[in-house]
């Protein structure tokens, strides 16, 4: 564990009183903005972070407080996600206090830092933005690849899921059943987060997993009409198309519904797979077969780097890594 650094650090750093540090860390008093760089650039590199942040919280007990950051609540992954993640922080004594990126990841960010220890969350932008943007504050990326080697940030940790081994049974299943050409709706929204050539991890493992079955790649906006529109795209361009992966069960509805509407039958004429195992796909015919996310396990995990990280006194530490495990749900749709 690194020891914790102090106040005292970075004003001897810089070569100024820890008033003037106190004073460029709240953007208060007299001070050049020279200075104020000066002070915000030693801290950032120090991994210094205020004590005070998240005090404002504490009554007569020590609570631990942690940002969770979600890109939005329209889609209910992220509200079931929340949900279970404050249950996990209570269970230990933590207070979560939540906000959404629709209008911003820097704005959300600015947000929450002053009054946490921590933050978690599906976070988009490099590592030294994001922690810039924290004012050094310790971050748990969920749903990120694992960098590795010299590409992993100390202070920087990440809770992924082993979505690829749940996009394999799904494509060896299909086979099994008689699928033996493959489409795929990807996420809009991931290549506007991400960068235009972004392709999600879940495609590369779709298209490794189906290989010269595949058949098309759509890309369309993560809402249920977004998948609507999609998937009818995609078996408007390729008719013989007889499973389709979906990015996720919020877009999966709104391809069954477009199935019907095209007169195709689910699934005796195309297969169609989500992924996030809302119990939503359930409200829809036939039931959405889902790639399912451990919602509890993964809480749990979340919830034990934080408090390692809390055992650290948040200070930089070396980059921790956890994965959950995913399974799929096998309901009517495919």
């Amino acid at each position: 564990m690194a020891k914790r650094v102090t106040i005292l650090d970075v004003a001897a750093e810089v070569g100024v009183s820890r008033q003037t540090v106190t004073r460029a860390m709240n953007g208060t008093g007299r001070i050049s903005e020279a200075t104020r760089r000066q002070v915000l650039d030693a801290a950032d590199r120090l991994g210094y972070r205020p004590s005070r942040f998240a005090r404002s919280l504490v009554t007569r007990e020590k609570t631990h407080a942690m940002g969770f950051v979600v890109a939005s609540f329209r889609n209910p992954y992220y509200t079931d996600l929340a949900a279970s993640l404050l249950e996990a922080g209570a269970d230990r004594g933590w207070q979560i206090m939540v906000a959404s990126t629709e209008r911003g990841m820097d704005e959300a960010l600015a947000m929450l830092a002053p009054q946490v220890d921590v933050i978690v969350g599906h976070l988009a932008g490099t590592d030294a933005h994001l922690r810039r943007v924290c004012g050094g504050l310790p971050l748990v990326r969920l749903d990120a690849e694992f960098p590795s080697g010299s590409d992993a940030a100390p202070g920087v940790h990440a809770v992924g899921v082993d979505l690829k081994t749940g996009v394999e049974e799904a494509v060896c299943v299909l086979r099994e059943r008689g699928a033996q050409t493959f489409g795929m709706v990807d996420s809009a929204n991931y290549q506007r987060h991400f960068g235009g050539g972004a392709v999600a991890p879940r495609r590369r493992w779709f298209e490794d997993a189906v290989g010269d079955d595949l058949t098309g790649v759509i890309v369309g906006d993560e809402s249920i009409s977004g998948g609507g529109r999609a998937f009818t795209e995609l078996m408007e361009r390729h008719p013989g198309t007889d499973a389709v992966l979906m990015f996720n069960d919020l877009m999966a509805l709104g391809a069954v519904q477009s199935a019907h509407h095209l007169g195709i039958e689910v699934p005796r004429h195309v297969s169609i797979v989500g992924v996030d195992g809302l119990a939503l796909g359930e409200a829809v015919e036939p039931p959405l077969t889902s790639i399912a996310i451990d919602r509890s396990e993964f809480a749990g995990h979340v919830m034990d780097v934080v408090e390692t990280l809390a055992e650290a006194e948040f200070a930089r530490v070396e980059p921790i890594r956890r994965r959950a495990a995913s399974r799929v749900l096998w309901r009517g749709s495919a």
